[in-house]
């Protein structure tokens, strides 16, 4: 039993779900000891600290919460009707240590589930924080329905930084070829590591598109995060097994961007299409890059 399931136990009298209790071990001493009002390394998760001495505050002010139920995070404001008026009222992040389900429970005892469990959940967001750790800049990846559309997203690239409106740090385009051949073309020759232990494949395909990641993987996974990625450019191991994932006729355009003039570059790609796998910036730029994408989506046209 680790330092963190050890405390839990000894504070708050229950045994915390495995996947939880690793996740804590390895990232708790980068979380926000006060996440309402600091922002935490993730998902608005709470330190060590802050899950016991929470918890013992809710059950010492709602009797009636669940003693299997840990306070591990906070969710933001919910707004409910009391008395026929609009009161706000903080609501948490809750793990019910019995299933490992996800809850919003605000400071009334209101409930409502938020997730099945907390690997489901946290998968997304544990990635944009590991790529926000390795990379300085923005990482995004974006998968097209033709072989020919990511090397024209390319070459806008390249124009807007000729341009001065965007700097670029890395560029490439992966195609699956109808013979399911992969072909890349990339800014930088990469500088190889060996030992390469696994791979983000599983991490971005397996949590975003399918079934999240077993929790036996997830040591695995982590390490393969500063193992896989390098120092400089995107790995090509990285972008060589992702592109195994994608079906044949597709290509993508992974890109790292140092920075970037918003106005110009949302002009270039608006209503381009494709689907964007990942921005390792955070969940509400990733959707702010798919609706730039799908503009001309909506107005009938396609990706090409």
């Amino acid at each position: 039993m680790g330092q963190f399931a050890a405390y839990a136990l000894e504070s708050l009298g229950v045994r915390l779900p495995e996947y939880y209790a690793g996740f804590m071990e390895t990232h708790g001493k980068k979380l926000s000891e006060d996440p309402l009002h600091k922002e935490s390394w993730i998902g608005r998760l709470g330190s060590p600290d802050f899950v016991v001495g929470t918890t013992l505050a809710f059950r010492s002010s709602l009797p009636a919460l669940r003693t299997e139920y840990v306070v591990i995070g906070y969710v933001g404001i919910k707004t409910i009707i009391v008395n026929k008026m609009y009161e706000e009222f903080d609501e948490y992040l809750v793990l019910d240590t019995r299933d490992g389900s996800l809850h919003g429970v605000d400071s009334l005892g209101g409930r409502r589930k938020i997730a099945d469990g907390f690997e489901e959940w946290i998968t997304p967001d544990l990635l944009r924080a590991t790529l926000r750790d390795k990379y300085a800049s923005n990482l995004s990846v974006v998968v097209f329905d033709t072989e020919k559309k990511a090397e024209e997203a390319r070459l806008k690239l390249l124009k807007l930084q000729s341009e001065g409106f965007v700097e670029l740090e890395d560029v490439v385009v992966v195609v699956k070829e109808k013979d399911e051949t992969v072909r890349y073309h990339q800014m930088h020759k990469m500088a190889r590591k060996g030992g390469l232990v696994g791979s983000l494949t599983g991490l971005i395909v397996g949590s975003i598109f399918f079934s999240p990641l077993a929790g036996a993987l997830f040591g695995a996974v982590t390490g393969a995060v500063s193992a896989s990625l390098t120092d400089v450019g995107i790995d090509d191991h990285f972008m060589r097994d992702l592109a195994q994932k994608f079906k044949p006729g597709c290509s993508a355009l992974f890109t790292l961007v140092r920075k970037a003039d918003p106005g110009p570059v949302g002009e270039a790609f608006l209503g381009f299409g494709g689907k964007v796998l990942v921005n390792s910036v955070s969940k509400e730029r990733e959707g702010l890059l798919q609706q730039f994408l799908d503009a001309a989506v909506d107005r009938g046209e396609g990706d090409g």
